[in-house]
């Protein structure tokens, strides 16, 4: 592969930013953005880039003209620039394209901003700047550029070195995927999941004597709606007990036409028109319910039927989050317990007896 240096020349004169006064968090965007800007430059991340893709753009067997070079050049550091520009701002194609063509900032950052003309990149240019570079070369770069931070950080102006030894966790709560309360809601996501997924069986041909998958998903919904109303009348807990074995016996038949159906797409998957790893996809889904299954329902009726509170680490929280915990106390009227899964506390709700 031939060796390609980068060709000097002169970038577009852009526009002179405004001055903005009376806003911190703009100032403070300006501020980060120019000091990224120093970066790339005092740090070789720019170059280092440029010359990798003028590297594969040769070895492509492209011109090596010195026009159409520039050309590429340009379209590189305008790619590097926007692709941090969009990571910034957590922003989508779509949107990217719209604030470059709203905010000077963003043009004068990504290289766009020229005195006479500002051509903004569409969202399909953003996304093939997306794709410009390989994840491995992006990578060798960042480490680069952080051996320098820690080596050598009077190259970068930074008042002291890097500390690559020091490791910080992001412990952001984030919402896991369970639904208050976790006793009768689990029949409901339970029948959910089975008979979409029984539909979608159904669909490829694959048809076993029942009644339509959305006749069980209407009546799992009047019944919730009679457990939700139930807490308003005289009768409560009665009325409770009732639904919930109603529930059961629905969910029961669920049951049984979901093992029928995933047994005979197991057996029968070459007649529909799904390949095996698509097949595999759809019992994966109805094995992770049709096991859990048993014990929800058990669950259910220990708390309702029963009165029994459930240990916390024999509870089920969610048919689909495969290792969640339990914090804090569970004892009827209290504050309800965090719920947790692998990462990070995820979900507060008061909880009713």
């Amino acid at each position: 592969m031939p060796d390609v240096k980068i060709l000097p020349f002169q970038t577009p004169l852009p526009q002179v930013l405004p001055t903005i006064e009376g806003n911190v968090d703009y100032r403070e965007f300006r501020r980060q953005l120019l000091r990224i800007d120093q970066l790339l430059v005092q740090g070789g991340v720019e170059t280092q880039l440029l010359e990798s893709d003028l590297q594969c753009w040769v070895g492509r067997g492209k011109r090596l003209g010195a026009r159409a070079q520039q050309t590429r050049q340009l379209h590189s550091r305008r790619a590097l620039r926007c692709n941090l520009a969009r990571l910034l701002l957590q922003e989508d194609y779509r949107g990217l394209a719209a604030r470059l063509a709203d905010s000077p900032l963003l043009q004068f950052f990504c290289g766009i901003s020229e005195v006479d003309r500002i051509k903004v990149p569409s969202k399909s240019t953003l996304q093939r700047y997306d794709q410009w570079w390989p994840e491995v070369q992006v990578r060798q770069v960042i480490h680069h550029l952080l051996g320098l931070g820690a080596t050598a950080p009077q190259g970068l102006h930074l008042p002291e070195a890097v500390d690559l030894e020091t490791a910080f966790l992001d412990t952001t709560c984030l919402a896991a995927n369970i639904h208050y309360p976790v006793d009768w809601v689990l029949l409901r996501d339970a029948t959910r999941t089975l008979m979409k997924a029984v539909g979608l069986i159904r669909d490829q041909g694959l048809k076993h004597r029942m009644e339509a998958p959305e006749s069980f998903l209407g009546r799992i919904n009047t019944l919730c709606i009679q457990m939700t109303h139930a807490w308003n009348q005289t009768d409560s807990l009665r009325q409770r007990k009732k639904t919930l074995r109603q529930m059961d016996r629905l969910v029961g038949t669920v049951r049984n036409h979901a093992r029928r159906y995933r047994e005979m797409l197991d057996q029968r998957w070459e007649q529909t028109l799904w390949t095996r790893p698509q097949a595999d996809q759809v019992l994966r889904r109805m094995d992770q319910v049709l096991e859990q299954l048993p014990p929800a329902r058990h669950q259910a009726r220990q708390r309702i039927l029963q009165g029994q509170l459930v240990p916390n680490e024999e509870k089920i929280l969610s048919l689909y989050e495969p290792d969640p915990a339990v914090a804090g106390s569970s004892c009827v009227g209290k504050p309800a317990p965090r719920w947790s899964s692998a990462t990070s506390c995820c979900w507060r709700k008061t909880r009713r007896a």
